[in-house]
């Protein structure tokens, strides 16, 4: 009997892939999923994250932002496409918005070719403008045609593409599982959505930390040791208030603020995560607070934040950890400068951090390979060797897989620049914080 449900199970997989001659890995099943499920026995392999204690359950943030790596999309250029891997696979097509995603997801194509010869891949990869590239996929969605097989979107815009749930996505639970265990559910949890199925797979953690410039505050006689004493957002304005009283202050401010950052009433949400009303008042409590910052200089109000902390005018500020590579990228003068902690709270013990910036990636319910797509997609994002060798050396990712977060050959590599740029370690910085990271979901 199961002989011949197998074989009706093989025929349609054939049948579903438009004729290719052999049948492809039902999800799941590839040569890099079992490896995984493996080496962390079944009980880890398909551990639900949400479960897990000291992480907020999941609450919408309701706060109406534009994310701004939208606004930076240098390598969003349009009508790029280029096509590799095997081309007697299975075809897939990708569409993505960010020019380097193409030559990291490449090289994971050709990896996955090689370790996995019975189950390969020919894909062409679309570079489209960050805008043109969500219109199309939501009007291929709901029209029901012309969608890829699988698309990178903006976090911030997860919500769009999940309106129609199974009917325009497809859900990636059973291939998501045996990677689980490694990745943080404060980012995987984002990617639910209210049918309770996950829909997308992270790139980074984006996790809000706060960035401290020591050369600007020890200027005004505050120590590193002050600094790791700021535990609420009533010693972080103890401290401004000193930084204030400074003298030969100058042009400098304690901190910088933008009117459409999300990420103080993002915070003040996940600090009241139990308590909507409670919530909604720290989120209105928090634009009163940068308010006052700005009437006294605390703050600047800032149209440019970058070009603000480039000029070595800004003490402070909370951002997310992906952050860190405007650092080094545009601001290398400043290496050795900054200092990185967890972000204030507005009472003892609350969740001091959320997932920020991300890219997500999702597969549609339109592809005739989804099974084999959500199978290389997790392998390509989510497969712990790969965040260590490739996802984090290449486009320096914070990884979403907190097992390497303990892994000091990782955590504490004086090659990467990254590892080296800021007076202590990031990644110290999430094993600090990584029961205190909460779900909440823009």
């Amino acid at each position: 009997m199961w002989y011949r449900v197998r074989c009706f199970i093989l025929i349609m997989a054939v049948l579903a892939l438009g004729g290719c001659a052999a049948p492809k890995s039902p999800v799941g099943e590839s040569r890099a999923a079992r490896t995984v499920r493996e080496s962390k026995g079944a009980d880890k392999a398909t551990q639900q994250t949400d479960s897990e204690q000291g992480v907020s359950q999941a609450l919408s943030a309701g706060v109406n932002i534009k994310d701004k790596a939208a606004l930076a999309a240098s390598a969003m250029v349009s009508g790029d496409a280029v096509t590799d891997g095997d081309s007697e696979g299975v075809h897939l097509e990708l569409w993505t918005y960010d020019g380097d995603h193409v030559a990291y997801y490449r090289k994971l194509l050709k990896k996955w070719n090689d370790e996995d010869p019975d189950y390969t891949i020919e894909m062409t990869f679309t570079t489209k403008p960050y805008d043109e590239l969500h219109d199309s996929l939501l009007e291929a969605l709901r029209s029901g045609e012309g969608a890829p097989d699988i698309c990178d979107i903006d976090a911030y815009r997860f919500s769009e593409v999940t309106e129609g749930l199974d009917g325009w996505l497809y859900p990636l639970d059973v291939a998501v599982a045996p990677y689980l265990y490694d990745m943080h559910p404060a980012r995987m949890d984002v990617y639910k959505a209210s049918d309770g199925k996950r829909y997308g797979v992270p790139f980074r953690m984006g996790a809000a930390v706060q960035y401290w410039n020591m050369e600007i505050l020890e200027a005004a006689g505050i120590t590193k040791n002050e600094v790791d004493a700021v535990n609420t957002w009533s010693d972080y304005n103890a401290l401004g208030e000193k930084f204030n009283k400074a003298p030969g202050r100058g042009g400098k401010y304690f901190t910088v603020v933008d009117e459409e950052d999300a990420v103080w009433p993002m915070l003040a949400l996940a600090e009241y995560s139990n308590d909507t009303e409670n919530a909604a008042n720290a989120a209105a409590n928090m634009k009163n607070i940068y308010q006052g910052w700005i009437n006294t200089q605390t703050a600047k109000f800032s149209n440019d934040i970058t070009a603000d902390i480039a000029s070595g005018n800004v003490a402070s500020f909370i951002g997310s950890l992906s952050y860190m590579d405007r650092f080094v990228e545009d601001m290398r003068d400043m290496s050795g400068k900054w200092y990185i902690t967890k972000c204030p709270v507005f009472e003892e013990g609350q969740p001091c951090s959320v997932c920020l910036d991300d890219t997500v990636t999702v597969i549609t319910a339109q592809s005739k390979a989804a099974a084999l797509a959500a199978d290389y997609i997790c392998y390509a994002k989510m497969y712990s060797d790969n965040a260590k060798s490739i996802l984090w050396p290449d486009l320096s990712y914070d990884v979403c897989n907190r097992t390497l977060w303990e892994d000091d050959d990782f955590a504490h590599d004086v090659t990467n620049e990254y590892d080296t740029f800021f007076q202590n370690y990031p990644y110290d910085v999430l094993r600090g914080i990584n029961d205190r990271i909460a779900t909440v979901k823009p």
